[in-house]
């Protein structure tokens, strides 16, 4: 009887932990690859929505959307621990948990939400001019102790907030990682319907709890 639950048990585990690998271009909830997912494709784009990897290497021109993943982040079990952006691929990133973005030449990453722990960036920014990392903070923002080599903090445009710590590879000749950051801040006309839908929500909230 024991042993017929171990196997279950067992069972269970090896479909949530080790089913995802993403052959179909989606990591779900109760998905999570171990291994290395190498994506080349633009259309159509892997999707993490409640899923998780070790590790994601985006090349040639493939895009990744990350619409959620599963937490807490931990190597191995949950959350996309590293993202790693080669050639011209380009990331979406909404929700979720991820230790490290590592950031090459030609790439274009997009940040509007979620727990995102490093920034590491490979790149000469003709002085700052040509960014290819978007986050998408409201007004308030700065850098980590004020010093633009440590990271930057702040809140995403829903109003929750993030800290990102900045890896800097100017021993190779590269920019430092602040260099190459375009913070979007959103138009005031933008600012009063975030708001205003921030009040709507919480309204709901307070009804729901009555």
């Amino acid at each position: 009887m024991k042993s017929s639950l171990l196997c279950v048990l067992v069972g269970i585990f090896c479909v949530q932990v080790w089913g995802g690998v993403a052959d179909d271009g989606f990591l779900t909830e109760g998905e999570y690859d171990h291994g290395n997912i190498v994506w080349r494709s633009y259309d159509p784009p892997l999707i993490v929505d409640g899923g998780g990897a070790s590790m994601i290497s985006l090349r040639d021109n493939g895009r990744l959307i990350v619409k959620s993943t599963s937490a807490p982040l931990e190597m191995d079990f949950s959350g996309v621990y590293d993202i790693l952006l080669f050639n011209t691929s380009q990331l979406l990133y909404l929700d979720g948990v991820t230790e490290l973005i590592d950031v090459g030449s030609n790439v274009k990453a997009v940040l509007k939400g979620g727990s995102i722990n490093y920034i590491r960036s490979m790149k000469h920014t003709n002085g700052g001019t040509d960014q290819n990392v978007d986050i998408y903070a409201l007004p308030g923002w700065s850098y980590i102790l004020d010093d633009p080599l440590l990271g930057i903090q702040g809140q995403w445009w829903d109003g929750s907030l993030f800290k990102i710590e900045f890896i800097n590879k100017t021993e190779h000749g590269y920019d430092p990682v602040w260099m190459n950051i375009n913070v979007i801040i959103p138009e005031p006309a933008t600012l009063v319907l975030l708001g205003v839908g921030s009040l709507l929500i919480r309204r709901v909230g307070m009804r729901a709890i009555r």
